[in-house]
């Protein structure tokens, strides 16, 4: 399955980073996308940031279950529409990618690099970033468009 919008499709949806916010990034794309069989990968290359990612992750969802705001079936679904790893190659065939790493320019830098290897020419690459502007970001990026 997948999902379509305005003649765009996504199968798989990657965040790079899991520290603060890239987890609570996959929640929402896990809730919204996982029951449309839309996959969710979560990329870091710390496994200490993995492991807490996941288990902020699923400790949301375990909460939602306590409070009604999600189903038994809803949490398996989202549990098991999202995936984390130190793996890059994973991301390849992401329609839509979201950084979410720490502000380090020359860092953002390297994972955009790297993420273009991986992705077609026409798969959406976005910056969580705070506080850098995009044309900072995005610098040596081959596809700015």
């Amino acid at each position: 399955m997948s999902f379509t919008h305005r003649g765009r499709t996504l199968n798989k949806i990657a965040v790079i980073g899991s520290g603060q916010i890239g987890p609570d990034i996959a929640l929402f794309f896990t809730k919204v996308f996982s029951p449309l069989g839309v996959q969710t990968v979560v990329v870091d290359v710390s496994e200490e940031a993995l492991e807490r990612g996941q288990q902020k992750l699923a400790k949301k969802i375990s909460k939602g279950v306590e409070t009604g705001a999600f189903s038994e079936e809803q949490q398996a679904t989202m549990l098991g529409g999202v995936q984390f790893t130190s793996d890059y190659d994973v991301v390849r065939g992401a329609d839509f990618v979201v950084e979410a790493a720490t502000e380090d320019k020359s860092l953002k830098g390297r994972i955009f690099e790297q993420i273009e290897s991986l992705v077609s020419d026409d798969a959406i690459l976005t910056s969580n970033s705070s506080h850098l502007e995009p044309e900072v970001i995005f610098e040596k990026a081959q596809k700015k468009d």
